[in-house]
């Protein structure tokens, strides 16, 4: 048993090598004292080890010293969700591998401003545009916000599974009053989505546009 919680004690220290015992506390939304007591020798429970897993990215099975298999399996592109892809670009932003250019200076600005050459990533779909406008007024404000976020909201969207992003999508998603949308809307609106037929979301569309007809 002795040597069970001191393999589960290293590997912990190991997992959290690079943050503060405060920052740990945050990231699993937990206490200071708990994350103590882990790295001390005490066990966390089932529930802990897979939020640990999950938050570090490493396998439960590694943790408790089953398999010497650190990391959690690759990336699966068809597995894919809006969580995975807000994270990826986020950490490309903090290590500032990508940035958010000013768009209104692409192509030049007005007489006497500077031009910015710059290549950018235009998001076509709504739901990912959503999150990451969230992520960057959130930025904004600070960056232990972000952390935050990741932690509040941005779970919301995990299993939630890439939309295969069609113009008719686009066009379903844009008859809808999404400007006000919050993200218990945006997630409803992909499900449903999902579900769908391509003969239904023409059906739908066609509602939609014989609404905006009556309507206009």
């Amino acid at each position: 048993m002795d040597d069970f919680r001191e393999i589960i004690k290293a590997r912990l220290q190991e997992t959290f090598k690079n943050d503060t015992q405060e920052t740990i506390a945050r990231k699993l939304n937990t206490s200071q004292g708990n994350v103590s007591k882990w790295l001390n020798g005490q066990i966390p429970t089932t529930d802990n080890l897979l939020h640990i897993s999950k938050m570090y990215k490493v396998s439960v099975d590694w943790l408790l010293g089953i398999s010497n298999e650190k990391q959690i399996d690759g990336v699966v592109l068809e597995k894919l969700t809006y969580e995975d892809i807000a994270l990826i670009i986020d950490r490309l932003l903090e290590l500032g591998v990508v940035q958010i250019p000013d768009l209104n200076m692409i192509g030049g600005g007005s007489v006497g401003e500077e031009r910015i050459d710059t290549d950018y990533l235009k998001i076509n779909d709504r739901t990912l545009s959503f999150i990451l406008r969230r992520r960057h007024k959130i930025y904004e404000v600070g960056p232990d916000m972000v952390d935050f976020w990741k932690q509040s909201s941005l779970p919301r969207f995990s299993g939630l599974r890439l939309l295969r992003y069609t113009q008719e999508i686009d066009k379903l998603m844009g008859s809808k009053d999404w400007v006000n949308f919050t993200d218990g809307d945006w997630v409803a609106l992909v499900r449903d989505i999902e579900k769908m037929s391509d003969e239904e979301i023409l059906i739908e569309l066609s509602k939609a546009e014989k609404k905006e007809e009556k309507d206009g």
